[in-house]
């Protein structure tokens, strides 16, 4: 709860007139106050950029929010923004490109893409095993321009005369590094999508000092609205920035890759708001805070999983590198409305005993999300369940309340039930499959 005031403090102190009485008591009191707290903030920014940037050219020559500085012209179709650093640890590298924004995480490798093919003719992507499906299904609409691989360690073999990118991604379930055993002579350039790390993860640094000792161009794209927001999704918003070396000549098309790339924003109208930028963001406050809530999602995750693979089994649950939600799979395939209509239920039940879940389809919050996802080994429909920055003791109770309701609705089978009587925090399934008793 501490944690949860300095955070609540941190986003009234952003508004213009900070208002009173914000220090809550409980959780769900936390978590409702943050939201509404952000709706005031977003209020007055949207209500201060509006005149400016929607309807004519503006007349004032700067536009700030927070530690953000905008520059633009009609309709932000030109919009220049400074502001702090999205990577830390990558704030003082002489060779990085100034960040550029975009609406999404999704528009700013959609605007790359464009731009690659653009200067480049065509492409050839190398993506790993479990790459975000949202990824995939993204690239595979570039058509025959864009040829889709798997990574290969012994060579890609890449079509003749184009382009070879190697795709890292942070939201894979296993072999994150094994980008390090592929050939680096196969690949022009290396896309790094960061969105499942904090921005300031060791990991980031890692790769890009790998790309670094390889001589590769590397691009980093990520969503800031899942784990750069204090859980409050405070507004869509992405970015690429560019990491190369000008005086190697394997390198000396970014200067153009980053021109095309503002060209396709432009001209998709993908630029961001003003209004979305966090104003918190780049306050000492803001990093103590946002580290330390990102701490406690992943010792939460690692719990739940721990939990949930007792009563059900290692095979039922899949876990993540990034530890910020785990995945729940049925013992008899669904579909993924039966799944979807399963996690909207099972919120209604757990709202109903007062626990904070909602069915939300993203993750980062405070609450408890639950929602249907596609499994992006088998690529069949599972409950991802995502624990949040909650209290452990909190997390246990609402994990014991998704297996109980997943028992009930036969969606765990009679292996997983063996598995449960090895789980001595499961007293109530453990009694009931000792007896025979129905499930």
């Amino acid at each position: 709860m501490e944690r949860k005031r300095r955070e609540i403090a941190l986003l009234n102190s952003c508004l213009e007139v900070p208002l009173e009485s914000q220090s809550p008591e409980s959780v769900a009191e936390a978590i409702d106050m943050k939201f509404k707290l952000a709706a005031a903030l977003r209020a007055e920014r949207a209500m201060q950029s509006w005149p400016v940037t929607e309807t004519a050219h503006p007349t004032v020559a700067h536009l700030r929010s927070g530690a953000f500085t905008f520059r633009f012209g009609y309709q932000r179709a030109d919009l220049s923004i400074r502001g702090p650093p999205i990577y830390p640890a990558l704030a003082r590298h002489a060779q990085r490109s100034h960040p550029v924004y975009t609406g999404a995480g999704m528009s700013a490798i959609a605007s790359l893409l464009t731009a690659v093919l653009r200067v480049r003719g065509s492409a050839t992507v190398s993506l790993p095993h479990g790459v975000y499906s949202e990824t995939r299904e993204l690239l595979e609409r570039f058509g025959e321009r864009l040829d889709v691989a798997a990574w290969k360690p012994a060579g890609v073999g890449h079509a003749q005369g184009a382009t070879s990118i190697l795709w890292i991604d942070s939201c894979v379930p296993a072999g994150f590094r094994g980008f390090e055993l592929l050939p680096t002579r196969d690949f022009d350039l290396v896309v790094f999508d960061t969105t499942c790390f904090s921005n300031g993860s060791r990991r980031i640094v890692h790769v890009v000092d790998w790309a670094r000792r390889a001589q590769l161009p590397i691009v980093l794209v990520r969503s800031h609205a899942k784990l750069d927001c204090l859980g409050i999704e405070y507004g869509r918003l992405g970015s690429i920035e560019c990491v190369g070396d000008d005086r190697d000549s394997r390198h000396a098309w970014l200067k153009q890759l980053v021109a095309e790339t503002h060209e396709a924003i432009r001209l998709f109208g993908a630029a961001a708001l003003p209004s979305h930028f966090p104003p918190f963001v780049g306050q000492d406050e803001y990093r103590v805070c946002t580290a330390r809530r990102t701490a406690a999602i992943l010792c939460n995750t690692r719990r739940a999983a721990r939990r949930l693979s007792a009563a059900f089994g290692c095979e039922a649950v899949r876990t993540y590198q990034h530890n910020l939600y785990l995945t729940l799979t049925p013992a008899v395939p669904r579909d993924s409305a039966a799944v979807w209509r399963a996690a909207d239920d099972m919120c209604s039940s757990l709202t109903r005993q007062d626990f904070p879940v909602k069915h939300a389809g993203s993750f980062g919050f405070d609450f408890t999300a639950l929602d249907s996802f596609t499994d992006p080994l088998s690529a069949c429909p599972v409950l991802r369940i995502a624990p949040g920055d909650l209290p452990s003791r909190t997390v246990d109770r609402i994990v014991d309340a998704i297996a109980d309701y997943w028992e009930s609705r036969r969606f765990a089978s009679v292996v997983q039930h063996c598995a449960t009587t090895r789980s001595a925090s499961r007293p109530s399934i453990v009694a009931a499959v000792a007896t025979g008793a129905p499930q």
